[in-house]
């Protein structure tokens, strides 16, 4: 016999020394039921409001949407390193006429591809100079 069949039969002899009109009365199962529904809304009505098992969800979801949107982002958004603004903070202080001779010296830098390093100077260079020399160059 379980715990619950004791305490109905326990009820039930409550209930019949109280009479046999309140024993017949009395639906064990639905005053349980009643009971329990009683203490369920008073234990969720204690509970603060952030706690409640709907907020609980949803505060969950939103973590895990931040978490996906952030792995997401750094998977296939290529990080870089943006230096450009050095360049660009000189670049503002310009007038146009000034922008313009910048501009025209670049075009004839570029176009102007006659500038070789003399045969003696790296001649005798060693393969780890010479990328030493190529390393320094690029910065």
């Amino acid at each position: 016999m379980t715990h619950d069949e004791e305490r109905d039969l326990e009820l039930e002899r409550l209930a019949g020394r109280l009479g046999l009109k309140a024993a017949e009365r009395l639906d064990v199962e639905r005053t349980a039921a009643a009971v329990l529904q009683r203490l369920r809304a008073d234990r969720a009505a204690r509970r603060p409001w952030y706690i409640r098992p709907a907020w609980l969800r949803a505060a969950a979801l939103v973590v895990v949407m931040v978490g996906a949107g952030l792995v997401v982002r750094s998977r296939w958004v290529p990080s870089r390193t943006d230096s450009g603004h050095y360049v660009r903070e000189e670049l503002q202080d310009l007038s146009t006429d000034q922008l313009r001779e910048v501009l025209g010296s670049l075009d004839q830098t570029l176009n102007d591809a006659t500038i070789q390093p003399a045969d003696d100077d790296y001649g005798d260079l060693t393969t780890e100079q010479l990328q030493a020399l190529l390393q320094s160059l690029e910065g």
